[in-house]
């Protein structure tokens, strides 16, 4: 594998997690009863966060 390819498969894997968190930032930004009328898992409580481990730069996007 090139460096040029893991370049871009790393980069690739980044864009789609960023795209995945925006996406549950969104939608954990609807009102409750929205959330629940489209089944979206709750986890058992309201603001639980879904990545504990997340790094200082992905936390302001």
């Amino acid at each position: 594998m090139s460096v040029q390819t893991a370049v871009s498969n790393y980069l690739r894997r980044r864009i789609a997690l960023w795209e995945r968190r925006r996406t549950d930032r969104f939608i954990r930004n609807l009102p409750f009863e929205i959330q629940k009328d489209i089944g979206w898992p709750d986890g058992g409580t309201r603001r639980a966060r879904l990545h504990s481990k997340d790094s200082l730069w992905e936390r302001r996007w």
